[in-house]
């Protein structure tokens, strides 16, 4: 039976870093989860609406020795405990994905750190590590080209409309129409001539 050299890796930033783990874990788990909608319907009863399949999630536990064995260790000239950890604990605070990859396998994702936790003992560390795939989302810019048709026949202009303030003023400045007042004037000048050409056409009083 042929054996199978794994080797357990995880890099950052397109490998600008990257751990390769000296003890190879005993066992991976790996959980494919599935989203499921549960309805009612009239007549049927209970039926299922499959969904889409969820991200998987890694876990798996490990050693980091203090020390190189080789009756345990896979290579030489790995980092410190204290430096295998401080890596981890600064790759989960950057906010970025890291790569998880089995070589020997077909794990080779995009992941998130969601669980780290370490036992140590002044040497070597004993810990737990959980990582979920990550899902790289593409969006794409669309450019939308809008038509504006002008309607048919000609614009007309509004009227201009006069400002009720400017109105208030022309009304207070206003003077009575010239013509107006003259024809007035003339009408009211008749009507005495006429009065005086009565009288006098009456002849002198005469005395007693």
């Amino acid at each position: 039976m042929k054996e199978k050299h794994l080797e357990f890796w995880l890099s950052w930033n397109n490998n600008a870093e990257k751990l390769r783990l000296p003890v190879l874990p005993p066992k991976l788990s790996v959980k494919m989860g599935h989203t499921y909608h549960d309805i009612d319907l009239v007549s049927v009863g209970e039926s299922t609406i499959i969904g889409e399949p969820q991200l998987k999630e890694y876990s798996f536990s490990s050693l980091w020795p203090e020390m190189y064995d080789p009756g345990l260790c896979d290579y030489v000239g790995f980092p410190s405990p204290e430096e295998f950890v401080a890596t981890i604990e600064r790759w989960k605070n950057t906010g970025w994905p890291i790569r998880f990859i089995v070589t020997g396998s077909k794990i080779n994702t995009a992941a998130t750190i969601r669980d780290f936790s370490y036992d140590w003992d002044g040497f070597d560390i004993e810990y737990s590590l959980s990582l979920k795939e990550y899902q790289f989302i593409h969006l794409e810019s669309v450019k939308v080209n809008i038509v504006f048709q002008a309607p048919s026949g000609k614009w007309k202009p509004l009227p201009a409309q006069k400002s009720e303030k400017d109105t208030s003023k022309k009304k207070k400045g206003k003077r009575p129409d010239t013509k107006a007042a003259k024809v007035s004037s003339t009408k009211e000048k008749s009507s005495k001539e006429k009065l005086v050409d009565k009288y006098l056409a009456r002849g002198k009083p005469k005395l007693k």
